[in-house]
């Protein structure tokens, strides 16, 4: 059996998943070899060391200013949607009417009106663009608040 065997058959022991067999045959095998003999005594330490480790349970204050802060982000979340979507379906309907008039009136030449809808619809595109990164990068930047520019 390879050596790299009795590393595996270490886990299986330490862990207390290994059949009868394994565990006598990993016993056997650690009389005679001073490395697994070692490293079984290392995990059976800190088997014994986790075992004594007690969480600490959390105060009421604690409880209650977790769920204080956890309230305020979701109320807050919500209030940045609905005022994203009420802006975003006004500034999109405002749009929608002043270039339904422009496009409408007569006297304004076709090269014009294809002109001022690229310009608008590329404003848009770039508004997205930038808004999207932004958002991305405060939240996923470990260190936007700790590099100041």
């Amino acid at each position: 059996m390879t050596h790299e065997r009795f590393k595996h058959l270490l886990l299986k022991v330490v862990d207390g998943v290994a059949s009868d067999k394994e565990r006598q045959e990993f016993l056997a095998h650690i009389r005679s070899c001073e490395e697994c003999r070692c490293e079984y005594g290392e995990f059976r330490n800190l088997e014994e060391l986790m075992s004594t480790i007690k969480l600490k349970d959390l105060s009421e204050d604690a409880r209650a200013a977790y769920a204080r802060s956890l309230y305020n982000r979701l109320e807050r979340g919500l209030g940045w949607i609905f005022l994203s979507l009420g802006a975003i379906l006004l500034l999109g309907f405002g749009g929608f009417m002043l270039i339904k008039e422009f496009i409408i009136n007569p006297a304004v030449s076709v090269i014009l009106k294809i002109g001022v809808c690229a310009v608008l619809a590329g404003l848009i595109v770039l508004l997205v663009s930038v808004l999207k990164e932004r958002l991305f990068v405060r939240k996923y930047d470990k260190y936007s608040k700790e590099v100041k520019l």
